[in-house]
């Protein structure tokens, strides 16, 4: 995953689509045609990352996140997916007639401003998106998380990684209220099974009384920054990764 160093701004776009067809034949075309011209685009310095996810509620719906290390790099033109690069690397085309697919979304730039890595790669990820109306109170809410409840996550949790960011790129109010999706975090997981039951509710006294003091910790630091309320509106949405590129 990114990992956002101080003064730099990196960036990500989201590419949201549904596909109608053969799934299988869409995702193969990804793996061994899309993803190593993502591979090669970054080793050209054209992008610093690539991902692929699949809902897992609705199997035809699809979002891929492409990373920049900074503004310069996504202004500059560049072909990423060029046939002639495909040819240089020997690849071969994909069947393109047994599948289909619709952008769903406008393509939104994002600045992640909070990146936490854990050490293993998470497979599965729940995807938050937020309306909010105080940028700051946006960003020092998730801050405070990454710092007092993912840290202490990560010791327990296997393949915990989790991320925040703000769009730069729509930004829709009415009455001054946010009536569009402005920022997004995202909470990964190894598995399935540790995403369902990290969000599962427990009868342990002994683990609820530790997140409950983890809990009021992070709650008190809000409250001290004037960051809680920070969101007028939030939907979830689980997704899991099939493919993705680094540096």
């Amino acid at each position: 995953m990114l990992s956002a160093q101080e003064n730099e701004i990196f960036l990500m776009r989201f590419h949201e689509m549904e596909v109608s067809g053969n799934q299988s034949e869409f995702i193969s075309a990804n793996k061994n045609y899309f993803k190593p011209l993502a591979s090669q685009a970054i080793k050209d310095k054209k992008w610093a990352g690539w991902q692929m996810l699949q809902s897992v509620t609705e199997s035809n719906k699809f979002v891929f996140i492409h990373y920049y290390n900074s503004p310069k790099q996504y202004e500059t033109p560049n072909n990423v997916f060029s046939s002639e690069v495909a040819e240089k690397l020997g690849l071969e085309s994909p069947k393109w007639d047994s599948f289909e697919w619709k952008t769903t979304a406008p393509m939104d730039i994002y600045q992640v401003f909070s990146v936490v890595g854990g050490n293993s790669q998470s497979n599965y990820w729940i995807k938050n998106d937020y309306k909010f109306n105080n940028t700051q109170k946006f960003i020092d809410n998730h801050k405070l998380f990454a710092e007092i409840v993912v840290k202490q996550l990560q010791k327990d949790t296997e393949g915990y990684n989790h991320g925040a960011a703000i769009n730069l790129t729509t930004s829709n109010f009415e009455n001054g209220e946010a009536i569009s999706y402005n920022g997004v975090s995202f909470d990964g997981f190894a598995s399935l099974e540790e995403l369902l039951t990290n969000r599962a509710y427990k009868e342990n006294p002994e683990m609820n009384k530790t997140w409950q003091k983890i809990g009021k910790k992070f709650v008190d630091e809000v409250e001290k920054k004037g960051a809680s309320d920070f969101h007028t509106a939030r939907k979830s949405t689980i997704w899991k990764l099939v493919d993705e590129a680094w540096n």
